[in-house]
């Protein structure tokens, strides 16, 4: 069994997996206001009750941005105790994950990604080189090489609508693509924390 654990989305979210399948989800906050830090421990107890996840556990994913610093360093930290606790191999999943395994070469797409603290990101490609952009205003303007957008939530103005798009699902991508996940064992999980303030950024 798998356990995956989302807290780039603006609602985190356990996830267990077996046999390629998403067997069960739980939210650990329900709403944008609730502290993740106060609800994580005593949702995954509750998990590991339900599910016995002691004995059953193989694998761990998260999500490591971007998104909001608390979150990310939060959901990071748990992680990377328990698999040092249980002894289990770690896959990290970021926008950049995520990108590759949509764009399937285009380097024409972008994606618009919301995460928790209503913070919003988006990443394209250029020359080889990943873009991640945090974008503070309804200003922001599309690259004019992106004829594709994948969005998690929903669509703002600044999205001109001739633009083709598709929503996609976080937990739906990892789950398609789990063959292609990298696991390691002693991983440090380096979360992304965007800020248009370069200075900020790690």
């Amino acid at each position: 069994m798998f356990l995956f654990l989302d807290v780039a989305s603006p609602i985190s979210e356990f996830h267990l997996i077996n046999d390629k399948k998403i067997i069960d989800s739980i939210k650990i906050t329900n709403k944008t206001d609730q502290k993740l830090s106060d609800l994580l421990i005593p949702t995954y107890l509750q998990i590991d009750n339900d599910y016995n996840l002691s004995k059953k556990l193989k694998k761990l994913i998260i999500t490591i941005g971007p998104g909001s610093y608390t979150a990310l360093r939060v959901g990071a930290s748990f992680i990377a105790g328990l698999s040092q606790s249980m002894d289990l191999p770690v896959a990290v999943i970021s926008t950049k994950t995520i990108y590759k395994y949509l764009s399937d070469n285009n380097k024409q797409i972008g994606i618009y990604f919301e995460s928790s603290n209503n913070q919003k990101f988006f990443l394209y490609q250029k020359n080889s080189e990943y873009i991640n952009v945090k974008i503070e205003n309804q200003n922001f303007v599309i690259p004019e090489l992106i004829s594709y957008i994948f969005y998690n939530l929903g669509l703002p103005k600044f999205i001109d609508n001739k633009i083709k798009s598709k929503m996609f699902s976080i937990k739906m991508n990892v789950l398609e693509n789990l063959e292609k996940l990298e696991f390691n064992k002693n991983l440090i999980i380096k979360p992304i924390y965007i800020s248009n303030n370069s200075i900020l950024n790690w």
